[in-house]
């Protein structure tokens, strides 16, 4: 069930974690981020990447990268409400 609270400060809080060939099957990594408002999520995502990445940077990055695409997103449309 999710619930949200009434606060006053209205802040957008993310996390992510990224983990370097997160299936010992396929060597692939994966990525998590998820977003919070009012202590509630409101937008999240876990994936395996659809390709084999040699190095553990290269996957923080590319995991960064997409979390920020979708911060952006989420900060557009929040401020269009």
């Amino acid at each position: 069930m999710l619930s949200y609270r009434h606060i006053e400060n209205l802040e957008v809080v993310g996390h992510l974690d990224s983990n370097f060939i997160g299936c010992q099957d396929s060597r692939k990594s994966t990525s998590l981020y998820i977003f919070m408002l009012a202590r509630g999520a409101i937008l999240w995502k876990s994936v395996k990447h659809t390709f084999v990445v040699l190095s553990t940077m290269k996957t923080k990055f590319i995991s960064c990268f997409e979390a920020t695409l979708r911060a952006k997103w989420l900060r557009n449309f929040i401020t269009e409400l």
